[in-house]
């Protein structure tokens, strides 16, 4: 075993009270955190050393300890004891209270518990906390999650996402106001029609498309993040014959697996992750093949709206040339390898619209839009958050436009949209 591997796995060892356990297999692979920087992270799975049955080599028996090593940062991203089941000789919570749990975070991260991250939620035997800055939160943030027995040791410790240092967050005063903003704001209302189960129809809604606004209102930044590193294209595909052939589809992987020494070079100056034109063009040409392929009469009813690179592959995201204003739309999703620009996978999310076959279609709005529109002012919200910048690399102060109610396009009434 590598002397950096045998460090680590030493200190897992003690750290988590595993002399009950007998380290199975390990695995090292390199994967992006939201904000795109590389982690490099060694895979640990400790089985129960009384466990004497077969086990398959994609499972782990109950009391597994699995746990996760950010080799990028030198700390531990992961901690997980299957089935709640912990064998371990420490016991970490006496007390059991969110103090006592939130400094054992800081003793894990170098975080510091009411200042870097703070207690948002709360179970029997578990805790959850977030990253914000002076109370106001950020996107992509930080959320740390610890849960316990009942007597209290630890069965499972997870950080998702990411917590920025110092460095990277840009400070100011939140001073935007919808006053300043009333154009943008009576835009991003909208007229759509969401399904409605329990009427068993589309039913039209005047809501607002919520968003990230900048500080001076030149800068709008989508609320999904998997929507800001997408390059928007909307080129719609045609072509003259269909393609009669069968496609292969392969398994996707998230991460890749590396070695040893890949890992502890710590790459972190690695090239972002860039497409070029060529590289657009050569996917959407895949894209078209694989539409001809799957749907041979639909030439011009489809368009590549986004594309985007990812870590382990390219992913083109279709949408139909002529979409209703219904909340969910169709979509296919063509997964390319960047490399040899063939396919890898597609998705269809067309099987998932039959259940709205039988619905009644929207009736025609009777409300306006500006009537609709004053009826919402009371109900919308412009919350300060801190929101990453693909390209400065730094986080900065946005206003969260948002509302969770919206106006029947019908009645004019108040409705909250998780009723409809």
């Amino acid at each position: 075993m590598d002397l950096r591997l045998q460090k680590i796995i030493e200190e897992t060892k003690m750290k988590f009270g595993l002399d009950n356990y007998i380290l199975e297999r390990t695995s090292i692979y390199k994967k992006r955190d939201p904000i795109g920087k590389i982690q490099y992270t060694f895979n640990m799975e400790w089985f129960p050393a009384h466990e004497e049955q077969p086990v398959d080599e994609d499972s782990n028996p109950d009391g597994t300890a699995v746990v996760e090593y950010n080799i990028s940062v030198s700390s531990f991203a992961s901690v997980v004891f299957v089935g709640g089941i912990s064998n371990s000789t420490i016991t970490h919570f006496n007390e059991k209270t969110s103090q006592e749990v939130g400094k054992w975070i800081e003793s894990e991260t170098g975080l510091i518990y009411g200042v870097d991250f703070k207690l948002s939620g709360s179970n029997e035997n578990e805790y959850t906390y977030e990253s914000d800055i002076d109370g106001i939160k950020l996107t992509p943030s930080g959320v740390m999650n610890v849960e316990f027995d009942t007597n209290g040791k630890l069965i499972n410790f997870n950080i998702h996402g990411t917590i920025p240092s110092q460095e990277e967050i840009i400070e100011s005063i939140f001073t935007l106001t919808l006053e300043n903003i009333e154009p943008l704001v009576k835009k991003q209302l909208q007229l759509v029609k969401i399904p409605s189960e329990s009427k068993k129809c589309f039913v039209p809604v005047y809501a607002m498309e919520e968003v990230f606004i900048s500080m001076d209102g030149s800068k709008l930044v989508p609320y999904l993040e998997h929507e800001r590193s997408e390059i928007i294209l909307d080129e719609i595909i045609v072509w003259e014959a269909p393609l009669v052939r069968e496609l292969n589809r392969q398994d996707i992987f998230l991460a890749s697996e590396i070695t040893v020494d890949e890992a502890f070079k710590k790459i972190s100056d690695e090239a972002k992750l860039f497409l070029s034109n060529e590289d657009i063009e050569l996917s959407t040409q895949v894209v078209r093949d694989v539409l001809r392929t799957e749907f041979p009469l639909e030439s011009g009813k489809w368009k590549v709206a986004t594309i985007e690179r990812k870590e382990n592959y390219i992913e083109a995201v279709c949408r139909m040339n002529e979409e209703d204003d219904i909340l969910f739309n169709r979509k296919f999703v063509v997964f390319i390898e960047p490399q040899t620009f063939g396919l890898l996978n597609y998705i269809d999310n067309g099987a998932m619209f039959e259940i709205f076959d039988s619905f009644e279609p929207a009736k025609t709005a009777v409300i306006t839009h500006d009537d609709a529109y004053e009826k919402m002012l009371p109900y919308i919200t412009l919350e300060p958050t801190y929101v990453y910048d693909l390209e400065k690399e730094k986080y900065i102060l946005y206003g969260l436009l948002d509302a969770a109610e919206g106006v029947d396009a019908l009645t004019g009434e108040i409705v909250f949209l998780q009723d409809i």
